[in-house]
């Protein structure tokens, strides 16, 4: 059995992790009130019986906690939910209305769209591979499957992101599209 963690370790591991645990969770479930619980649920399965491998595994396993319950959480509800914000980029904070500036919002906007109208698996593989930006490999680990299947879903993740854009852009079908997802997926 793993060692037991004290007040003082699982606080810091609460704050050292916590708020990157919270915004995975709320791209998922869009809904940051319910990712603060489920964040909360994780740490709390953290204190009860932490992973055998100990602190080592901590990020890993609280990540793939929080990633399931998500999912499990949106197919309790499935409720319509906005994302929420899923970028940091500089160029899209701060007062500047630079045209610059509304046009990067502009394109932010439409990928959240899109990505609201993913199915949870879709979403959620797009997430952990662009926003979390885990190898195909730790993604495959994460999720339980094969290397192959993470692959092919991803790619069809992908494909779906671009259908829905395309649809928002009313972009004719024989129209090339290039879109860096992971542009707009820093957090």
């Amino acid at each position: 059995m793993a060692q037991a963690l004290n007040e003082t370790r699982l606080r810091h591991w609460m704050q050292t992790l916590g708020p990157r645990l919270i915004h995975l969770s709320a791209g998922i479930c869009r809904d940051r009130h319910q990712a603060e619980e489920i964040v909360q649920e994780a740490f709390l399965k953290l204190w009860r019986r932490p992973p055998e491998a100990g602190e080592v595994a901590f990020s890993s396993w609280l990540r793939k906690v929080v990633t399931n319950l998500s999912i499990n959480a949106l197919q309790r509800t499935k409720r319509p939910r906005t994302l929420p914000e899923f970028s940091d980029d500089p160029a899209l904070r701060g007062s500047d209305t630079s045209a610059t500036r509304r046009e990067a919002q502009e394109e932010l906007d439409q990928v959240r769209r899109a990505m609201d109208r993913l199915d949870d698996s879709k979403r959620a593989i797009l997430i952990l591979r662009a926003q979390e930006q885990l190898s195909y490999e730790q993604i495959a680990e994460h999720l339980e499957v094969p290397l192959g299947t993470v692959m092919s879903r991803l790619n069809r993740a992908r494909v779906a992101l671009l259908e829905e854009l395309k649809r928002d852009m009313k972009l004719a079908e024989d129209e090339p599209m290039v879109f860096e997802f992971q542009k707009y997926a820093q957090g």
